[in-house]
């Protein structure tokens, strides 16, 4: 007898807002495009990751020079983590751009989302505290 395992994919909690507009912005339509990929087949999936992973790069640049400019005491931990993911969406995105959305659309769908819940609570909450401080 064979068992299958049912993968139910992480769902993004209600988007935290932080009091800095941009990033709040940036936070709000990543979470829109988790939720449309939740929802595309296999074609809208691969147009649908790789705007989600230009939109998180771009994201990720905006912190990474608020950050510089402010001084952030934690922007190398910050960084280093934005460019962890930034590498992980990279190879995604290729594969999707390959008709190989199985692997990233589990990425998208679980993985994903469990960092952005994590990152938003505790890395950007702090950056956004220093920044009303500091900036």
């Amino acid at each position: 007898m064979t068992s299958t395992t049912v993968v139910v994919p992480q769902p993004l909690t209600d988007v935290i807002a932080l009091g800095h507009a941009d990033i709040d912005g940036d936070h709000a339509e990543f979470s829109r495009l988790i939720e449309a990929i939740r929802n595309a087949d296999n074609a809208g999936f691969k147009e649908l990751f790789l705007e989600l992973t230009e939109h998180t790069l771009a994201h990720f640049e905006l912190e990474n020079r608020l950050m510089e400019a402010a001084g952030y005491p934690a922007l190398g931990e910050h960084r280093g983590n934005h460019n962890r993911v930034a590498g992980e969406l990279t190879q995604m995105a290729e594969r999707a751009s390959k008709g190989r959305v199985m692997f990233c659309r589990a990425y998208a769908l679980e993985q994903l989302p469990e960092w952005f819940n994590l990152h938003i609570r505790t890395m950007d909450a702090a950056m956004v505290k220093w920044l009303e401080q500091h900036s």
